[in-house]
């Protein structure tokens, strides 16, 4: 008896140490709100539609965007919930969008926006889910993995890109579904992973024809970025990305180009992406250039041809900051197909990225670009240059210098200039618009013109209070011959006319 005591004692003393480490309490639960409001106003004229000979095309609105991001964390696990939501004043459509008159914000009438706040202002179902995934650790201590030494963060979800694949906007940004993993095998070696899924295809849709829109394909994407910090100030990132896409795809991820020759009906495509982009900061220099190639192969749906894909791009931007002046300058060469190519058999040459958001070029155009408001730049057949880069099959060529100065740490005003061309000539005795340029006029063509115009862009920046700036910028595009166009398709090319915008924002951050 004395002996079962004995024990029992001890097996008490044993549980009471160990107690405070195999019961110690859960970190407490913390939840944190940051983002951003927006209220724009812009007007403008010829630079909504894409006919650039066509002048009627005009407006001034306004609207507000409110984008929160909640983060809900229990130690070093979290979730992330990010909202978006984006009302024009006044209606502008044939409804208020909202649920359940409109699903897309396009009945609202104002791309991008998900409702319109008309009279009474009662709009419903405008929230758009951004990001919706779970942040948690891999690999390494207290890990799902404990077993695994290296350190290795994880989400699952709805999340954004970031700098997986790229620093500067060229490959991928923006968001997308899938898993990703970051690697710390030291301080200055890193390796960042994504699996994303483009499209997906379920059980029900194997029944649908091969080209039924709803039968939508496994389209995905693997992207492989170790990065390197060999000493304080660059940062290198090679990339390595696989893309594959099975019937119908998203054009953000496969550019859709009219072709003379007959119809271009992809069935399915296998797009390597090598790249290498990397940044360097030292002193008042800054240096960020990045070059990446392209190779792959484009089945068509008749089987009876495939064309090969032999794509690069060079992006290189630099800066140097003189006291209150910051000079910056940056430069793009992607090449493309010339007009009269068939593109159902000859060599892709055009540069097609993963997925960019309307997001290239940013920040360096208001017009040929996102800028100051951020729902009109790029539009009509721009529209492509800001999502994938090069105009139409014809690839780009051009620069943008940009010089800021702060009068005081509060206040900058800066102007920018930025020239851009094509490849390849366009054939100008095409349609354009909001769908891009038509087909070639004719077979044997060569095109016309690659001088797509000359941007400047005059704005200011005024951080007046904590945490809220306002931007008041104009922009005038000085159309180029490229952009000339044919009312029918083979007719006479018609002149294009010059395009401006001024757009202000009120923007608090929190």
């Amino acid at each position: 008896m004395r002996r079962t005591v004995a024990v029992v004692a001890c097996l008490v003393a044993i549980l009471g140490l160990l107690a405070p480490a195999a019961f110690a309490q859960a970190p407490a639960p913390k939840v944190t709100i940051v983002g951003l409001f927006d209220s724009v106003t812009s007007g403008g004229k010829n630079i909504y539609d894409g006919n650039f000979h066509q002048t009627n095309d005009k407006e001034w609105y306004a609207r507000t965007r409110f984008r929160p991001d909640f983060t809900f964390e229990v130690g070093r696990t979290k979730a992330v919930l990010g909202l978006e939501m984006d009302l024009t004043y006044g209606q502008t459509g044939v409804n208020d969008g909202g649920f359940p008159g409109n699903n897309t914000g396009a009945a609202c009438g104002k791309a991008g926006s998900s409702g319109c706040l008309d009279i009474n202002t009662d709009v419903a179902g405008i929230i758009e889910i951004k990001w919706i995934y779970t942040e948690f650790d891999l690999t390494g201590k207290d890990s799902l993995l404990p077993f695994i030494p290296v350190s290795t963060v994880a989400r699952l979800g709805g999340q954004p890109f970031g700098t997986v694949a790229n620093y500067k906007v060229v490959y991928a940004n923006g968001d997308f579904g899938g898993a990703y993993t970051r690697t710390t095998f030291a301080p200055n070696l890193k390796m960042d992973f994504a699996y994303v899924q483009v499209e997906d295809q379920l059980a029900d849709s194997n029944l649908f024809a091969r080209n039924n829109p709803a039968k939508r394909g496994k389209d995905y994407a693997i992207i492989v970025s170790p990065e390197l910090t060999p000493f304080k100030g660059l940062d290198i990132k090679p990339m390595y990305s696989y893309f594959f896409a099975d019937g119908t795809t998203s054009g953000s991820s496969r550019r859709a180009v009219a072709n003379l020759q007959g119809a271009v009906a992809p069935d399915s495509e296998t797009r390597h992406t090598l790249g290498l982009d990397a940044r360097w900061r030292s002193g008042p220099f800054s240096l960020d250039p990045t070059i990446m190639v392209q190779w792959g192969e484009v089945k068509q749906v008749a089987g009876d041809r495939d064309a090969d894909i032999r794509a690069w791009i060079v992006d290189i931007q630099g800066g140097f900051q003189l006291g209150p002046l910051l000079l910056e300058a940056r430069g793009v060469w992607t090449p493309g197909n010339n007009a009269d190519d068939d593109l159902r058999s000859t060599n892709r040459r055009y540069f097609t990225p993963l997925d960019l958001d309307t997001g290239y070029w940013a920040g360096w155009s208001n017009i040929q670009a996102l800028g100051v408001d951020y729902f009109n730049g790029g539009g009509g057949t721009l529209a492509g240059m800001s999502t994938l880069i090069g105009y139409d099959r014809y690839g780009r060529r051009g620069f943008a210098v940009r010089a800021t100065y702060s009068l005081t740490p509060e206040l900058a005003v800066y102007g920018i200039v930025s020239p851009t061309w094509t490849d390849k000539k366009v054939d100008t005795n095409t349609t354009s618009g909001a769908a891009g340029r038509g087909a070639p006029s004719a077979a044997t063509s060569d095109g016309d013109s690659r001088f797509i115009g000359t941007e400047a862009d005059l704005g200011v920046t005024w951080r007046f209070a904590p945490n809220t700036t306002f931007d008041v910028v104009g922009a005038w595009l000085f159309a180029g011959h490229a952009l000339d166009a044919a009312a029918v398709s083979g007719g006479p090319a018609l002149r294009s006319h010059d395009g401006y915008t001024i757009a202000a924002r009120l923007r608090l951050a929190f």
